[in-house]
């Protein structure tokens, strides 16, 4: 089953391509600029050409670079329109009689947050490992570790699910939803950087190892999200590079995230 994000010309170019530099410093360029970085690539390069030489650009280089923009835009359209309300995610539990908890803070006036994608992952993962025999941690409390053929790997944090285990996973997942009624803020840059983190480690771990580990991250909370369209657009960024194996957005989780999850537990059994 194909990820509804992926971009496979893309995630076939491999996690240390050079290509996804190219990507990061188009992103780092501001809104006016980035335009005239498509423009410019779009076309043959000329003597008043701004980028091709600085960076060193090939012809395959820039036909990569916008070919990639124009379809990451579609990506961001469907992740935009894949995401829930926060009602949206209580009705899904509901039907499917799935307990969630609150994220209780100390004022009375800030909204009271629902764990309900942690709730629906969870419940999704433990009945799915039930039925094919498998264990699971669906509530880390310590971090996980990998410890094979004298290659040793610490999570830099605490994730938020792993199969079979803390110890030696081949499963785990990192989780972010936000359900409040503000236009987000830092902690969604912050989400990005802390699952760019473990990806990249896991797959530096996995070239050493030899261990094929899957990093899976979901992403729900449509108003917040959608204040943070550049922050949503690097999440797919990491899936396509490769450092992100599965990901899951809004609505995607209530249908893909049980097909994929037994794909994986499967493919590992049978080995």
């Amino acid at each position: 089953m194909k990820d509804a994000f992926s971009l496979d010309p893309w995630r076939k170019l491999g996690w240390r391509d050079p290509f996804w530099e190219l990507l990061r410093f188009y992103c780092s360029l501001r809104g006016n600029e980035q335009k005239a970085f498509l423009k410019e690539l779009s076309g043959s390069k000329s003597p008043d050409s701004r980028w091709w030489d600085l960076l060193g650009l090939t012809d395959d280089a820039a036909k990569l670079i916008v070919s990639y923009c124009e379809q990451r835009e579609k990506l961001i359209e469907k992740a935009l329109e894949s995401l829930r309300t926060e009602e949206e995610a209580i009705s899904f539990c509901k039907k499917n009689k799935i307990e969630w908890a609150v994220t209780k803070t100390k004022s009375k006036d800030h909204h009271q947050s629902t764990k309900t994608l942690i709730a629906t992952v969870s419940a999704i993962a433990e009945r799915v490992c039930k039925s094919l025999g498998e264990t699971l941690e669906p509530n880390p409390q310590k971090r996980c570790v990998w410890c094979i053929d004298n290659h040793l790997h610490v999570t830099a944090r605490n994730l938020d699910g792993a199969v079979p285990s803390l110890q030696d996973p081949y499963i785990v997942w990192e989780i972010k939803e936000y359900w409040g009624k503000t236009s987000g803020g830092s902690k969604m840059s912050d989400a990005v950087y802390e699952c760019h983190l473990v990806g990249r480690e896991i797959r530096e771990y996995q070239e050493k190892s030899k261990h094929k580990i899957a990093h899976v991250v979901f992403l729900d909370g449509k108003d917040q999200w959608h204040s943070r369209k550049s922050d949503l657009a690097r999440f797919i960024d990491l899936h396509n590079q490769g450092l992100i194996d599965h990901l899951f957005i809004g609505r995607t989780i209530e249908t893909e995230w049980e097909p994929i999850l037994t794909k994986l537990v499967r493919a590992r059994r049978d080995v």
